[in-house]
């Protein structure tokens, strides 16, 4: 057992690249190209550097994902096929993603953390491989997840004490990648940035990250600016619809955790009332010529304080169906119910030996006093779960938690195995 054991912790990212390849051949995997969002924006973006930067390019949801899929699809490019930039794409991300798990590994080294620790994560990381499963898709999903190991391990070096202008430079990239390809964690960005400026840390190193971070920021927002011909209009539909559904999201249906994407036959009555709801303020502000956005906002923020039971219950609700896992594919094809729900209580159960683990995990770093983990980890989670639960929740939001999930279950079982005596050795 101890030769099985120390291969396996000496081999983690060999052991990924085995499951990206054995993935291959399994018969469930994402959409390819998702909403096509990506796939599309990265093409236009090749074109316009090729027409001698002219033209327009898609940016809905994040630009730095489509400078990520820019490396792959470029060498795809020549042959203009969608088999071919999809071939190229899950490579680089099968590629990534092994790099990120050095990362990840790299931070559990840094932490001290026993050999069981690392064995018990890369076990639970193969028995549900997700990160994997994300990286056959032309997602941000991939990049996010590289951006948060990143984060790891440069923000557990600064606090080993690490004063190298590198790490700072890492972390600075980190937080634009997140940023870039989450632009829902804008609120963990400004957080994390406060809560930089209060440590103890050299003012030197405060200013090299701080000033990175925004030069970088600010190159990518003129950068979309300059080439985005995403409709503003749309991006204004997209944030209404999304926030009302929200208020309707586990409602009468509180435990159908089934994602609703489309009026078909499995559509919630949550779903359906929301579509109803939509067309009611929408003829409403038509009718009396209001701004539909401010129109939405008020409505849902009376809906909140005129319904705080149902709000709170709605929002544990969505703790866990956020971090739940259901493929829903599988949930809306003809295999049988002993198929369908024993794939994913097989699933969910490792997930939630993560999930569990975490918030104990969160618990034990208060209680040992350290902070300097305790708030990075809190701001970065805690953003991920306001938004799913402002907005309409889905698996893939607080995905790139995951790294963060696997850091703190590896904190969990060294502090079960070894208690204080072996604990981290954070200032």
């Amino acid at each position: 057992m101890k030769r099985i054991v120390d291969f396996v912790i000496k081999h983690p990212i060999s052991i990924t690249a085995l499951v990206c390849f054995l993935f291959y051949f399994l018969p469930f995997k994402p959409k390819p190209f998702g909403d096509g969002e990506y796939h599309e924006g990265t093409i236009q973006l090749i074109d316009y550097i090729v027409n001698g930067f002219d033209g327009n390019v898609r940016v809905d949801k994040g630009l730095f994902t489509l400078f990520y899929y820019f490396v792959p699809y470029s060498f795809a490019y020549v042959f203009h096929s969608d088999t071919l930039y999809y071939l190229f794409g899950i490579i680089f991300n099968s590629v990534v993603t092994c790099f990120a798990i050095k990362y990840l590994f790299a931070s559990l080294d840094l932490m001290n953390f026993s050999i069981k620790s690392k064995f018990w994560v890369i076990v639970v990381m193969t028995l549900f491989p997700i990160h994997v499963y994300y990286a056959y898709g032309i997602l941000a999903e991939s990049a996010a997840f590289l951006a948060v190991t990143l984060f790891i391990y440069s923000w557990v070096k600064i606090t080993t004490n690490s004063t190298s202008v590198k790490y700072f430079l890492i972390l600075a990239l980190s937080m634009m990648m997140l940023e870039g390809t989450r632009p829902n964690l804008l609120p963990f960005l400004v957080l994390f940035l406060l809560y930089v400026l209060i440590t103890k840390i050299e003012w030197k190193n405060k200013i090299i990250f701080i000033s990175t971070l925004v030069l970088m920021l600010f190159l990518l927002t003129t950068v979309e600016s300059k080439i985005n011909n995403t409709d503003r209009v749309y991006k204004k539909d997209m944030f209404r619809n999304q926030l009302l559904w929200s208020r309707f999201e586990l409602r009468d249906e509180p435990f159908n955790w089934l994602p609703q994407h489309g009026q078909d036959e499995f559509a919630s009555s949550d779903y359906r009332n929301n579509l109803l709801k939509r067309k009611e303020l929408d003829s409403i502000c038509d009718a009396n010529k209001q701004d539909k956005t401010t129109y939405f906002i008020n409505w849902v923020t009376n809906d909140i304080i005129d319904n705080p039971g149902l709000t709170v219950r709605q929002y544990v609700l969505k703790f866990f169906q956020s971090q739940s896992f259901i493929i829903s594919p599988l949930m809306k094809s003809n295999k049988s119910n002993f198929v369908k729900y024993g794939v994913h209580i097989y699933i969910n159960s490792i997930n939630y030996v993560l999930v569990l683990t975490s918030l104990w995990a969160m618990f034990l770093l208060v209680r040992n006093k350290e902070y300097q983990l305790f708030f990075p980890i809190l701001f970065l989670w805690g953003s991920s779960l306001v938004f799913v639960f402002l907005f309409h929740s889905e698996q893939r939001y607080m995905f790139p938690m995951r790294p963060v999930l696997m850091f703190l279950f590896a904190y969990f079982v060294n502090y079960y195995y070894h208690g204080k005596s072996l604990s981290v050795v954070v200032s």
